[in-house]
């Protein structure tokens, strides 16, 4: 049987977001990792990057709960599905969206992660409403 907490994944969740270890960031990512799906290609790489992130996300938002759903995980690659439960602190509403992680391991830190969050659902949530852009006139 798995056992999801003893992952790197479920220890990065676990002190980074639920006990809000800024701290830990950096003792989980390698240098030079890269977070697809959270960071842009023009913003730093590793833990630095990332906390970039990581305070935007918390000054949105309090209370944040990741709950790891499961954990698949096979020599230097593991996989989570996760649901995110927060409250954002603008207009004191509870959210809750799911999403997956992968990463590539590298001595015992994470190299690299491929981020897939519902953030859509977490908008709609908050009332914001996805709406077509209109095309521009060519003159």
């Amino acid at each position: 049987m798995r056992s999801v907490q003893s992952t790197l994944l479920y220890k990065w969740f676990d002190e980074v977001w639920n006990k809000s270890d800024e701290d830990a960031i950096d003792g989980l990512m390698t240098n030079d990792s890269t977070a697809q799906g959270i960071l842009t290609d023009d913003q730093p790489k590793g833990a630095e990057g990332f906390k970039i992130f990581f305070k935007d996300f918390k000054s949105r938002f309090h209370d944040i709960k990741i709950d790891v759903d499961d954990v698949i995980s096979q020599d230097d690659i593991e996989s989570a599905r996760t649901t995110v439960s927060a409250i954002h602190t603008e207009s004191g509403k509870n959210v809750r969206f799911s999403g997956m992680c992968m990463v590539k391991i590298v001595g015992g830190k994470i190299a690299e992660a491929w981020n897939n969050y519902d953030f859509l659902n977490l908008y709609e949530q908050l009332g914001q409403k996805l709406t077509p852009v209109e095309s521009q006139k060519q003159t």
